[in-house]
Formats: structure tokens, C-alpha cells, sequence
């Protein structure tokens, strides 16, 4: 019998948590127990899951804002100390999205011994150009589940106890931005196949309305804060897996990235320069963390 434990990262959003965790324990498969890793820096949500009085519910208080690179670090631990099989790895605006996810993932993992993450939405990675590959809707309409190099963020990530018994766990100093990322391409190295659900990953695009979604050169963006910590973590998940030809083709990339923001107004592309020279800067003097605010 599989032990599922897992943990859930909320950061001053009590109300929604609640929520979360009243759709994560109406799964047809719900985990045993479920840690509350909690980065918030007043006491709602402690105060709020007291409230709930339930004994699968457990709950940390970070005491700072450890991000959710620092935050999941913490929830793989604890969970592989609580005997977990299976780990959730999940943030507290993103609930599932069916109430069969964890059965539907968990299932995979009879046919895969080495599997070491499942779940619903992943990608391809180009480890040369450092970018995010889109999976062609018409492979997932071929397949019932598919190999991939990382899952998506809030997509029902499941982790293997393997997984964390080998030392695998995302980088806590990359605080946010691609944490998932780099957790998936280490367990990769590790040997473990990462995969996904291809009715699940179906369903998601259906409901999103991307199932022929194709993604533009480039998008202006609303939080260039976020744009700087893609970069920054890019650069340090290239030095860890001795990436070179990734940390060339960003540094390119971005730099003209830093330009062609101008096309959207001076405002806009100052704002976005900045960041970028900002991001290179940090990453050159080893600078690590929580340095700009992301909300």
C-alpha cells in the first residue's frame, strides 16, 4: 500500500489555502497527510489551519519568506521523514484541477520503477538554448503517458521518496523562478524518468483553451520583477549542470531582450534593461536569494 504524503506552500493568502486543501483532501485518492509550509510573515494562516482541526492537516510557520524554492526543500523533507511513498508538491493558488489527479498520476507509477516525479502538464527542456519546449497537442493524443524533461509548476507535481533518498531537492537560494525547473533536470541526471499523464495534460490545455496555443517570439510583461528571476536562476541552473553552451546562448538572448523591450515604450524598455543588466550582475558576483520583491 502506498503511503501518500505531501505539502503545500501558501505565502499571506489564508483564505485561499483553505480552499486549496478542501479540493487537494475531495480527491478520489487523497493523501495521508498533508503539510502546510508556511512562508508567511503575519499569523492568518496559522490561525486558519488551527481552526480546521483535522489530523492529516500539519503545519510548519517558516518564520521568514523562505520563497517556494526554500519552502519545498522543507515540505520534501518533511514528508520523507513522515515515511511518505509518494510526495505532493504543491502551491496554494493551485489546487488540482479534476478530482481524480492523484489517482490518475499515481497509477503510472506501478509501470515505472524508475520514475522519480509524475504529473499532469510538463515540457521539453533544450538544454543548449535554455528555453522551455511546448509537447505538439497530437503527441498527447497518441499516447497515454510521455516522458518529459520538466513538470509544470502547480500541475500536481509528485515526487518519489527515491528521489529525495538520492539528495535530490531544489535549490533554496534560488528563493523563486524555475525551482521546479531545476529540481526536475537534477533528477534527471539522477537517472529517473519524469511523466506525464497524457489524458490529464489534455484535459488542462482543453480547459485553458490551448490546445493549438502557439507560443509568440516574445510578450510584454506585467512583472518584470519575475523576468529577472527567470534569468538570474537560468544562469545558476546552467552552472550547476556545467550547461555552457545555455549560459552563452542567454546571455545573447536576453541581451537582445534588453533591447527590443524599447519597442513597447521607453518606460517599459529602461524597466526592463535594468533588470536584465541587473540579473547578469547578480549572477556574476554569486548573488543568490531574495533580492526584489515578486508580488
Amino acid at each position: 500500500m502506498i503511503r501518500f504524503g505531501g505539502f503545500l506552500i501558501t505565502y499571506n493568502r489564508s483564505e485561499t489555502v483553505l480552499n486549496t486543501i478542501e479540493k487537494i483532501f475531495s480527491q478520489s485518492h487523497p493523501p495521508d497527510f498533508l503539510w502546510i509550509i508556511d512562508n508567511s510573515e503575519n499569523f492568518d494562516t496559522d490561525f486558519a489551519i488551527s481552526r480546521l482541526q483535522d489530523s492529516r492537516i500539519k503545519y510548519l510557520r517558516m518564520g521568514y519568506n523562505a520563497g517556494p524554492a526554500g519552502a519545498a526543500a522543507k515540505g520534501l523533507e518533511l514528508c520523507t521523514k513522515d515515511g511518505a511513498d509518494w510526495i505532493y508538491w504543491g502551491d496554494d493558488n493551485d489546487p488540482p484541477f479534476r478530482t481524480d489527479c492523484f489517482e490518475k498520476l499515481l497509477s503510472i507509477s506501478d509501470e515505472h520503477p524508475f520514475c522519480g516525479v509524475l504529473g499532469a502538464v510538463g515540457h521539453f527542456f533544450d538544454r543548449k538554448k535554455g528555453v522551455i519546449k511546448r509537447i505538439q497537442t497530437r503527441l498527447l493524443e497518441k499516447k497515454d503517458w510521455v516522458e518529459v524533461d520538466s513538470i509544470a509548476g502547480g500541475m500536481c507535481m509528485l515526487v518519489s521518496k527515491e528521489l529525495v533518498n538520492a539528495g535530490v531537492y531544489p535549490d533554496k537560494d534560488l528563493f523563486f523562478g524555475f525551482e521546479e525547473l531545476d529540481f526536475c533536470l537534477k533528477a534527471a541526471r539522477k537517472g529517473f524518468s519524469l511523466v506525464v499523464n497524457c489524458e490529464l495534460f489534455l484535459d488542462a490545455r482543453k480547459q485553458s483553451g490551448r490546445l493549438e496555443f502557439e507560443r509568440p517570439a516574445y510578450q510584454i510583461k506585467k512583472n518584470l520583477n519575475r523576468e529577472y528571476y527567470s534569468l538570474r536562476n537560468l544562469l545558476y541552473i546552467s552552472n550547476s549542470l556545467t550547461l555552457n553552451t545555455m549560459r552563452k546562448k542567454l546571455f545573447a538572448k536576453w541581451t537582445a531582450k534588453a533591447f527590443y523591450g524599447y519597442r513597447y515604450g521607453l518606460r517599459y524598455g529602461w524597466t526592463n534593461m535594468r533588470l536584465i543588466i541587473l540579473a547578469f550582475y547578480h549572477y556574476a558576483r554569486g548573488i543568490k536569494g531574495k533580492t526584489l520583491p515578486i508580488e
